[in-house]
Protein backbone atom coordinates (compact mmCIF):
# COMPACT_ATOMS: atom_id res chain seq x y z
CA UNK A 1 0.00 0.00 0.00
CA UNK A 2 2.68 2.54 1.02
CA UNK A 3 4.70 1.77 -2.09
CA UNK A 4 1.95 3.54 -4.05
CA UNK A 5 3.27 6.82 -2.64
CA UNK A 6 6.83 6.08 -3.75
CA UNK A 7 8.17 7.34 -7.05
CA UNK A 8 7.29 10.43 -9.07
CA UNK A 9 3.59 11.28 -9.12
CA UNK A 10 1.25 14.23 -9.53
CA UNK A 11 0.15 14.95 -5.93
CA UNK A 12 -2.47 17.62 -6.67
CA UNK A 13 -5.12 15.49 -4.90
CA UNK A 14 -2.86 15.05 -1.88
CA UNK A 15 -1.93 18.63 -1.07
CA UNK A 16 -3.33 22.13 -0.86
CA UNK A 17 -2.80 23.67 -4.30
CA UNK A 18 -0.89 26.90 -3.64
CA UNK A 19 -1.62 28.32 -7.08
CA UNK A 20 -1.83 31.90 -5.82
CA UNK A 21 1.86 31.78 -4.91
CA UNK A 22 2.88 30.50 -8.32
CA UNK A 23 2.93 26.73 -7.67
CA UNK A 24 1.68 25.29 -10.95
CA UNK A 25 3.44 21.93 -11.17
CA UNK A 26 2.47 19.19 -8.71
CA UNK A 27 4.79 16.35 -9.62
CA UNK A 28 7.00 15.38 -6.69
CA UNK A 29 9.31 12.43 -6.06
CA UNK A 30 8.95 10.32 -2.91
CA UNK A 31 12.04 8.22 -2.26
CA UNK A 32 10.51 6.06 0.49
CA UNK A 33 7.41 5.82 2.67
CA UNK A 34 7.10 3.49 5.65
CA UNK A 35 5.21 2.95 8.91
CA UNK A 36 7.20 1.67 11.88
CA UNK A 37 6.52 1.27 15.63
CA UNK A 38 7.70 4.29 17.60
CA UNK A 39 9.40 1.81 19.94
CA UNK A 40 10.71 -1.63 19.02
CA UNK A 41 8.14 -4.35 19.71
CA UNK A 42 9.32 -7.85 20.52
CA UNK A 43 5.99 -9.33 19.48
CA UNK A 44 2.99 -8.08 17.47
CA UNK A 45 0.83 -5.96 19.73
CA UNK A 46 -2.92 -5.31 19.72
CA UNK A 47 -2.64 -2.44 22.20
CA UNK A 48 -4.64 0.47 20.70
CA UNK A 49 -2.35 2.92 22.52
CA UNK A 50 0.86 1.84 20.79
CA UNK A 51 2.35 4.59 18.65
CA UNK A 52 3.58 4.25 15.08
CA UNK A 53 5.58 6.61 12.88
CA UNK A 54 4.85 7.42 9.24
CA UNK A 55 8.23 8.33 7.75
CA UNK A 56 8.46 9.96 4.33
CA UNK A 57 11.63 10.82 2.43
CA UNK A 58 11.39 12.95 -0.68
CA UNK A 59 13.20 15.42 -2.86
CA UNK A 60 10.64 18.16 -2.17
CA UNK A 61 7.12 18.49 -0.78
CA UNK A 62 4.02 20.47 -1.66
CA UNK A 63 2.00 22.59 0.75
CA UNK A 64 0.29 20.25 3.26
CA UNK A 65 1.30 17.21 1.18
CA UNK A 66 2.43 15.01 4.06
CA UNK A 67 -0.62 15.87 6.15
CA UNK A 68 -2.90 14.87 3.27
CA UNK A 69 -0.97 11.63 2.72
CA UNK A 70 -1.32 10.84 6.43
CA UNK A 71 -5.05 11.62 6.37
CA UNK A 72 -5.63 9.02 3.67
CA UNK A 73 -3.65 6.42 5.64
CA UNK A 74 -5.79 7.13 8.72
CA UNK A 75 -8.98 6.58 6.71
CA UNK A 76 -7.59 3.31 5.36
CA UNK A 77 -6.51 2.24 8.84
CA UNK A 78 -10.06 2.77 10.11
CA UNK A 79 -11.30 0.61 7.20
CA UNK A 80 -13.28 3.54 5.84
CA UNK A 81 -11.37 3.44 2.54
CA UNK A 82 -9.70 0.67 0.56
CA UNK A 83 -5.91 0.83 0.03
CA UNK A 84 -6.54 1.26 -3.71
CA UNK A 85 -7.82 4.79 -3.06
CA UNK A 86 -4.19 6.02 -3.01
CA UNK A 87 -3.67 4.94 -6.63
CA UNK A 88 -7.01 6.46 -7.58
CA UNK A 89 -6.09 9.83 -6.07
CA UNK A 90 -2.74 9.78 -7.85
CA UNK A 91 -4.52 9.11 -11.17
CA UNK A 92 -5.13 12.74 -12.09
CA UNK A 93 -6.36 11.86 -15.59
CA UNK A 94 -9.40 10.08 -14.17
CA UNK A 95 -9.56 12.19 -11.00
CA UNK A 96 -8.34 15.68 -11.94
CA UNK A 97 -10.15 17.37 -9.03
CA UNK A 98 -9.42 16.72 -5.36
CA UNK A 99 -12.25 15.29 -3.22
CA UNK A 100 -13.04 17.38 -0.16
CA UNK A 101 -11.51 15.82 2.97
CA UNK A 102 -9.85 16.90 6.20
CA UNK A 103 -6.09 16.83 6.65
CA UNK A 104 -4.25 15.16 9.49
CA UNK A 105 -3.53 17.48 12.41
CA UNK A 106 -0.25 19.36 12.33
CA UNK A 107 1.32 18.79 15.76
CA UNK A 108 2.87 15.33 15.08
CA UNK A 109 4.54 16.56 11.85
CA UNK A 110 8.31 16.91 12.23
CA UNK A 111 10.93 17.78 9.62
CA UNK A 112 13.88 16.10 11.30
CA UNK A 113 16.54 15.69 8.62
CA UNK A 114 17.73 17.46 5.47
CA UNK A 115 20.52 16.23 3.22
CA UNK A 116 22.44 18.25 0.66
CA UNK A 117 25.12 16.95 -1.69
CA UNK A 118 28.58 18.24 -0.78
CA UNK A 119 27.43 19.83 2.48
CA UNK A 120 28.34 18.68 5.99
CA UNK A 121 26.67 20.15 9.07
CA UNK A 122 28.81 21.63 11.82
CA UNK A 123 27.72 21.81 15.45
CA UNK A 124 27.97 24.84 17.72
CA UNK A 125 29.92 23.18 20.49
CA UNK A 126 29.33 20.77 23.36
CA UNK A 127 27.94 23.40 25.73
CA UNK A 128 25.09 24.33 23.39
CA UNK A 129 24.33 20.67 22.68
CA UNK A 130 24.14 19.93 26.42
CA UNK A 131 21.77 22.86 26.90
CA UNK A 132 19.52 21.55 24.12
CA UNK A 133 19.53 18.04 25.60
CA UNK A 134 18.63 19.39 29.05
CA UNK A 135 15.70 21.36 27.64
CA UNK A 136 14.43 18.34 25.71
CA UNK A 137 14.77 16.11 28.80
CA UNK A 138 12.70 18.60 30.79
CA UNK A 139 9.92 18.59 28.18
CA UNK A 140 10.11 14.78 27.89
CA UNK A 141 9.80 14.31 31.69
CA UNK A 142 6.73 16.54 31.94
CA UNK A 143 5.04 15.00 28.91
CA UNK A 144 5.69 11.34 29.74
CA UNK A 145 4.34 11.80 33.29
CA UNK A 146 1.16 13.42 31.94
CA UNK A 147 0.86 10.57 29.43
CA UNK A 148 1.14 7.91 32.13
CA UNK A 149 -1.40 9.66 34.36
CA UNK A 150 -3.89 9.89 31.48
CA UNK A 151 -3.33 6.27 30.51
CA UNK A 152 -3.93 5.10 34.10
CA UNK A 153 -7.18 7.09 34.19
CA UNK A 154 -8.34 5.50 30.93
CA UNK A 155 -7.47 1.99 32.16
CA UNK A 156 -9.34 2.59 35.43
CA UNK A 157 -12.43 3.66 33.53
CA UNK A 158 -12.14 0.64 31.23
CA UNK A 159 -12.09 -1.63 34.27
CA UNK A 160 -15.53 -0.35 35.30
CA UNK A 161 -17.30 -1.34 32.07
CA UNK A 162 -17.15 -1.85 28.34
CA UNK A 163 -16.09 1.08 26.18
CA UNK A 164 -15.72 1.39 22.44
CA UNK A 165 -12.32 1.40 20.76
CA UNK A 166 -10.38 4.69 20.89
CA UNK A 167 -11.54 7.29 18.39
CA UNK A 168 -9.16 8.79 15.86
CA UNK A 169 -8.17 12.25 17.07
CA UNK A 170 -5.59 12.85 14.35
CA UNK A 171 -7.87 14.30 11.67
CA UNK A 172 -9.01 17.92 11.59
CA UNK A 173 -12.69 18.78 11.76
CA UNK A 174 -15.59 16.86 13.21
CA UNK A 175 -16.20 13.17 12.65
CA UNK A 176 -18.97 12.38 10.18
CA UNK A 177 -21.86 10.38 11.57
CA UNK A 178 -22.41 8.68 8.22
CA UNK A 179 -19.15 8.25 6.35
CA UNK A 180 -19.12 9.22 2.69
CA UNK A 181 -16.44 7.57 0.50
CA UNK A 182 -13.80 9.96 -0.81
CA UNK A 183 -14.55 9.54 -4.50
CA UNK A 184 -18.27 10.16 -3.92
CA UNK A 185 -17.68 13.53 -2.26
CA UNK A 186 -17.91 17.01 -3.79
CA UNK A 187 -14.70 18.03 -5.55
CA UNK A 188 -12.49 21.08 -5.20
CA UNK A 189 -11.84 23.39 -8.13
CA UNK A 190 -9.63 22.06 -10.90
CA UNK A 191 -6.09 23.33 -11.40
CA UNK A 192 -7.20 25.13 -14.55
CA UNK A 193 -10.02 26.89 -12.67
CA UNK A 194 -7.64 27.99 -9.92
CA UNK A 195 -5.20 29.36 -12.48
CA UNK A 196 -7.97 31.29 -14.26
CA UNK A 197 -9.12 32.70 -10.90
CA UNK A 198 -5.69 34.11 -10.08
CA UNK A 199 -5.14 35.35 -13.63
CA UNK A 200 -8.31 37.44 -13.25
CA UNK A 201 -7.09 38.76 -9.89
CA UNK A 202 -3.73 39.72 -11.35
CA UNK A 203 -1.70 37.29 -9.22
CA UNK A 204 -0.77 35.34 -12.37
CA UNK A 205 -0.19 36.46 -15.95
CA UNK A 206 -1.08 34.56 -19.09
CA UNK A 207 1.01 35.12 -22.18
CA UNK A 208 0.99 33.75 -25.71
CA UNK A 209 3.99 33.46 -28.00
CA UNK A 210 4.09 33.78 -31.77
CA UNK A 211 3.05 30.13 -32.22
CA UNK A 212 -0.08 30.66 -30.13
CA UNK A 213 1.16 28.49 -27.28
CA UNK A 214 0.25 29.79 -23.85
CA UNK A 215 2.19 30.06 -20.64
CA UNK A 216 1.43 31.18 -17.09
CA UNK A 217 3.77 32.74 -14.57
CA UNK A 218 3.52 34.55 -11.29
CA UNK A 219 2.97 38.32 -11.33
CA UNK A 220 4.69 40.58 -13.81
CA UNK A 221 7.23 38.61 -15.77
CA UNK A 222 10.81 39.78 -16.04
CA UNK A 223 13.11 38.74 -18.85
CA UNK A 224 14.80 36.27 -16.48
CA UNK A 225 11.61 34.42 -15.45
CA UNK A 226 10.60 31.13 -16.96
CA UNK A 227 7.15 30.55 -18.39
CA UNK A 228 5.20 27.47 -17.31
CA UNK A 229 3.47 25.80 -20.25
CA UNK A 230 0.18 24.12 -19.42
CA UNK A 231 -1.57 21.37 -21.37
CA UNK A 232 -4.48 22.54 -23.46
Amino acid sequence: MLCSYEGTHDFRNLCKMDVGNGVLQFQRTILSASVQPAQSLQHPSADPYDLFVFEVKGLAFLYHQVRCMMAILLLIGQKLEAPEVIDQLLDVENNPRKPQYSMAVDFPLVLYDCQFNGLSWQGEGEELAQSAVSTLQQHWTQTVIKTQVLRDMIQDLHSTGEFSSPSCWLLEGTKQRNYRPLLDRPRCESLESRIEHFVKRGRLEREENEDGDGGVHRGKRSKHQKTTNLPS
